[in-house]
């Protein structure tokens, strides 16, 4: 989920306000394409209205030793789906394609257990209140709700809200940050509240090449703990429109996952 390095905010565009799914904004107008991956934060600026935007992890790795157990979770072509509604608003459908798991025992390297299959959809509606069309500063809020279609375990319908916010600090650095709230379910059956903050920098390296370092940390309050996370990775941008990227969220405490990924964003 990114915050693009190099993503110009310019000055308010009074001539907009016009747009919507029905009244594409024209390619001659459109903004540097902004993008929810491949950092933890998510943007604070929608698609652009009557355009289509795809961003994939098209390969996802989270690993997990503790109390004596192993577990390894692949996850193939996990894509956001989304799509400019207004000049303020997207909808975003989460599509987990395919996902394996697998857990051992570290003792023996023993299997046990092993799942796969197609996990839950999470249904996401970004709406920007201010800053998509110019300025330094854009705040958003994006509600969501995963619903229960995965094929192998039951979660129940969860859902969330989190609020990003992205500040200009130059031409070449951006700063990204958001808190979150959501309800999850957990090993007793019951939903429980978590709680999520983040705070990316981004940079531009040169023109095509961009950076991003991330600190995050989640609190879950049936396990009351914090999971607490040092992230980065880089992106390189083929055109304006396709994006490709690669990095890792890194648990720096011993319960927490440490991810690796690679993916791409693509816009119509």
């Amino acid at each position: 989920m990114a915050l693009a390095c190099s993503a110009t905010y310019g000055q308010t565009d009074t001539t907009r306000h016009k747009y919507n799914l029905f009244n594409p904004v024209p390619r001659d107008r459109m903004k540097d394409m902004e993008t929810d991956r491949p950092d933890v934060t998510e943007s604070a600026y929608t698609v652009e209205a009557g355009h289509f935007q795809v961003e994939s992890d098209l390969f996802k790795q989270a690993r997990n030793k503790s109390n004596g157990v192993q577990s390894i979770q692949n996850a193939y072509n996990v894509a956001n789906f989304k799509l400019g509604i207004t000049e303020n608003m997207d909808i975003q459908l989460v599509v987990p394609t395919y996902v394996t798991t697998t857990v051992k025992d570290v003792a023996n390297n023993r299997v046990i257990d092993k799942t796969s299959g197609f996990d839950d959809l999470t249904l996401r509606v970004k709406y920007n209140l201010w800053g998509n069309a110019g300025g330094n500063t854009a705040f958003a809020i994006l509600p969501y709700i995963t619903l229960p279609t995965s094929s192998f375990q039951d979660n129940g319908i969860q859902g969330g809200v989190v609020l990003p916010f992205a500040l200009k600090l130059s031409e070449k650095l951006n700063l990204g940050t958001q808190v979150g709230v959501g309800v999850v379910k957990e090993e007793d059956n019951r939903r429980h509240t978590e709680f999520l903050y983040s705070l990316t920098f981004g940079r531009s390296i040169f023109k095509q090449l961009d950076c991003f370092v991330e600190g995050a940390a989640i609190y879950n309050s049936y396990q009351k703990n914090t999971d607490t996370y040092a992230n980065g990775g880089l992106i390189f941008s083929v055109t304006n429109n396709f994006n490709i990227d690669a990095g890792l969220n890194y648990g720096l405490n011993k319960q927490a996952d440490k991810v690796y990924f690679v993916g791409f964003s693509l816009r119509y």
